[in-house]
């Protein structure tokens, strides 16, 4: 065992700081200090490879500054996606007053088993239904789950499909997010190509195709369905395709060269960064779209311009303020896309990116309660249905929140996090969603945005920086609460305002202006 001394216990590092330790044969580690005490884990997030020393320490809380994975530095526990696995975790001693790192990774600690004559089943091969099943058998649950999937592959690392991947920079095999070896290791029944067709709450049953299963515990996470643009002559037309799977992202690349005419149908988060990633790939790309500016409702007019500002000046051309009135056929594929104005954008393939709706239909003949407006699934805080032993998590929960209304969110990671959060509280542990800050991010033309919160409307956005140049924060507030935050170029400062939404903890307008006050520094001192 190799033992190192760092330095003086007292004057090493403050409580709150992080540092990163340079060990021999380029093996590296992030030492931290909590109070008197020292800690040291791996140095690199288990998602995409994050420097953790250059994220945001809160209470015994690691944030990654890439895309917000959360860590307990005492043991290395995942805490929060979108990292599946933990970080290693080291023994460090003081002793003489000095501090003393083992380079030996600490013992996991281990684990009570749980129902083990019991059976959950989760519908749905996506990022709630994978992170379900891992979380069950994290917290130790010993009986049967079965993970239901109307895909034809294993769960996938969705997000990267519209970017690294749509570009050309990711290898097919990052994007499964586990492998079909590592299920059957966890003694996982993964079944594929399963589609749900019905649910029986009163007999506790799922049947598919080929069976009827009986469940003690059931997790709906069928999530989305792509929107079309079902009322618009020529939508079936062939090269029109909707981005969902990996297939679909494969189909598209194979139609695109350096010569191809490419519309994007809707500026969604989808749309705006598979026209990026095409473009890459030498692409002409015409974005159509209803709104004044991309993104507007969500993120502001000035955000929303500085995006479109950024697509233009990589040769990307907007069709704003208008919509699609048909889509016009050579020998059945589409050739041009005609506007509401009689302008024909000429088009060898066309993207939509309008939106999504919630899987809902094979719940149809059940008595689980739907919310009306949208065929969203109506779950409490704990994401149970209005059925009992019936969870709900993803695209296709709909939750309560303090004041009365309700909400339903369309993000990846909060997709992760209802799956783990629905995994607890169907072993009865009690988790709930409003302990848990939703979070995404963008990559587009090089370009990263991390947004923290959820704001579905706002009556003041506040900027820290300057969004012509490209570095800022908006912070969206109503009725003078924050709600939400984006930012580029200001990863820590993002991470460390998920600490301050999910703590409450108070920022006057002054200091959100303000550039000169520490973000980082005021929730790493708790």
């Amino acid at each position: 065992m190799t033992t190192y001394d760092l330095g003086e216990a007292a004057t090493l590092l403050r409580s709150g700081e992080m540092k990163l330790i340079e060990l021999d044969d380029d093996q590296s580690v992030v030492l931290a200090r909590r109070d008197d005490t020292y800690y040291a884990f791996g140095s690199q997030c288990t998602h995409y490879g994050g420097p953790l020393e250059q994220g945001v320490l809160n209470g015994h809380t690691v944030i990654c500054p890439w895309h917000h994975a959360c860590f307990d530095i005492r043991t290395g526990v995942r805490q929060e996606p979108p990292a599946l696995d933990p970080v290693t975790s080291y023994p460090v001693t003081v002793e003489g007053g000095r501090v003393w790192l083992q380079l030996e990774p600490a013992e996991p600690a281990a684990m009570a088993s749980i129902a083990d004559d019991e059976t959950y089943i989760i519908v749905g091969g996506g990022a709630a239904g994978e992170a379900a099943a891992e979380e069950l058998r994290r917290a130790g649950f010993a009986g049967k789950i079965i993970l239901l999937s109307a895909a034809a592959t294993p769960p996938v690392d969705r997000p990267n499909l519209s970017k690294q991947y749509m570009a050309g920079e990711a290898d097919p095999d990052w994007i499964p997010l586990r492998s079909k070896a590592w299920y059957a290791e966890h003694d996982i029944d993964l079944r594929l190509e399963t589609p749900v067709t019905s649910v029986d709450t009163a007999a506790h049953t799922v049947t598919t195709d080929n069976d009827v299963l009986q469940y003690h515990k059931l997790l709906l996470a069928t999530g989305s369905h792509p929107r079309v643009l079902s009322n618009v002559p020529g939508i079936d037309l062939d090269d029109i395709f909707t981005l969902r799977h990996q297939a679909d992202a494969d189909r598209i690349i194979a139609r695109v060269d350096e010569n191809t005419r490419v519309v994007i149908v809707g500026g969604s988060f989808i749309g705006m960064e598979v026209a990026a990633s095409l473009g890459q790939r030498g692409a002409s790309v015409t974005v159509v779209d209803v709104v004044s500016a991309p993104f507007e409702p969500i993120l502001g007019a000035d955000v929303g311009r500085f995006w479109q500002r950024l697509h233009e000046s990589n040769g990307v051309t907007f069709r704003l303020d208008t919509s699609v009135a048909r889509f016009h056929e050579d020998n059945g594929r589409v050739s041009a896309v005609e506007l509401e104005d009689g302008t024909r954008l000429m088009a060898d393939l066309v993207v939509l990116g309008v939106g999504v709706t919630p899987a809902t239909d094979f719940l149809s003949s059940s008595d689980i309660a739907i919310n009306p407006d949208d065929q969203s699934v109506r779950v409490d805080h704990h994401l149970h249905t209005s059925a009992a032993d019936v969870y709900a998590a993803g695209d296709i929960a709909r939750y309560p929140l303090a004041n009365g209304d309700t909400q339903r969110i369309e993000h990846w990671r909060v997709a992760q996090q209802h799956g783990m959060i629905a995994a607890r509280n169907m072993l009865g542990q009690l988790d709930t969603v409003t302990a848990h800050v939703p979070f995404f991010w963008t990559a587009q033309w090089g370009t990263r945005m991390r947004y923290v919160g959820f704001a579905a409307g706002w009556d003041n956005i506040v900027y820290r920086g300057d969004v012509e140049k490209g570095k800022f924060i908006a912070f969206y507030l109503k009725d003078g609460q924050l709600q939400a935050a984006a930012g580029v170029g200001h990863d820590a400062e993002m991470a460390a305002l998920e600490f301050v939404l999910q703590h409450n903890l108070a920022l006057t307008t002054q200091e959100m202006q303000n550039a000169d006050f520490d973000l980082v520094r005021h929730v790493s001192t708790g």
